[in-house]
């Protein structure tokens, strides 16, 4: 009697186990046959970028002040006054700067840079070169055009398609140059998105960046005119020949092609 007990539940489990399983894969057909009928998946359940809350940045190797208020879109002046820095604005590997210039904490997607991006370490400037450029007051003269070539993307400020600069249509290796005089406070690769960066300063007011450059001419802490040579057209951190150029005006992107002159 036990024996017949024993096989009685052994055959009634293996009968449950055998239901679970025609009813699972009953559901999963339910569900591909949804998806088929609708073609899309919803928008919630689609994976999102990651970002993340901050409202302090540590400084890397070769970073400069003007290098990561660019990346925050911060204003330079504003993030050494909140930090306490005067002039040359040096900071170090390894410094803590507050981002919260206002009472508010940024939300910046999370990049992660990739090995190809970040080329070489920036170099950095000397304290006495930065004085020097810092010595006389800079008289910004009338912009030009960064480079020769067709706007093939401009600059747009969509809440899901902000694109803060214009690109430039170019073949590798043709000159880059400088909208207008300036100090050049960034130049290198630790900007994954942009690529090979350039970041020149003009004034207090204004500052303009050339990206995915295939080489940069000039160095952190050089003087430039405008229309010098200062980079190369490339592809470093995109997948087409071009030059991103944007303008900040006291950290904020403005539409270039309100500045440069109409072609």
């Amino acid at each position: 009697m036990p024996a017949l007990t024993s096989r009685m539940m052994l055959n009634d489990y293996v009968n449950k186990r055998a239901l679970l399983k025609r009813l699972m894969v009953l559901w999963l057909i339910m569900a591909l046959l949804a998806c088929s009928v609708t073609g899309t998946v919803p928008v919630s359940e689609l994976p999102q970028p990651p970002t993340e809350k901050i409202n302090h940045h540590w400084v890397s190797a070769g970073e400069t002040l003007y290098a990561i208020a660019w990346r925050y879109d911060i204003d330079p002046m504003t993030l050494a006054r909140v930090n306490g820095l005067q002039q040359p604005f040096t900071v170090v590997e390894g410094q803590r700067l507050s981002l919260l210039p206002v009472s508010r904490s940024l939300t910046v997607p999370v990049v992660k840079e990739s090995k190809q991006a970040v080329v070489a370490k920036p170099r950095q400037m000397s304290k006495r070169v930065i004085e020097h450029a810092s010595a006389k007051p800079l008289v910004l003269g009338a912009w030009q055009w960064p480079a020769i070539g067709k706007v093939s993307k401009r600059f747009t400020q969509a809440k899901n398609a902000a694109h803060k600069g214009i690109d430039i249509s170019g073949s590798y290796g043709q000159p880059v140059m400088a909208a207008n005089h300036g100090i050049v406070v960034y130049s290198g690769s630790g900007l994954a998105a942009y690529g090979k960066l350039l970041i020149i300063k003009h004034g207090d007011t204004f500052l303009s960046a050339y990206a995915h450059n295939s080489r940069l001419l000039v160095a952190t802490g050089t003087k430039v005119k405008v229309g010098e040579k200062i980079a190369e057209i490339g592809q470093s951190g995109t997948t087409h020949n071009h030059l991103h150029f944007e303008i900040r005006k006291k950290g904020r992107p403005v539409n270039p092609l309100s500045l440069l002159p109409k072609k």
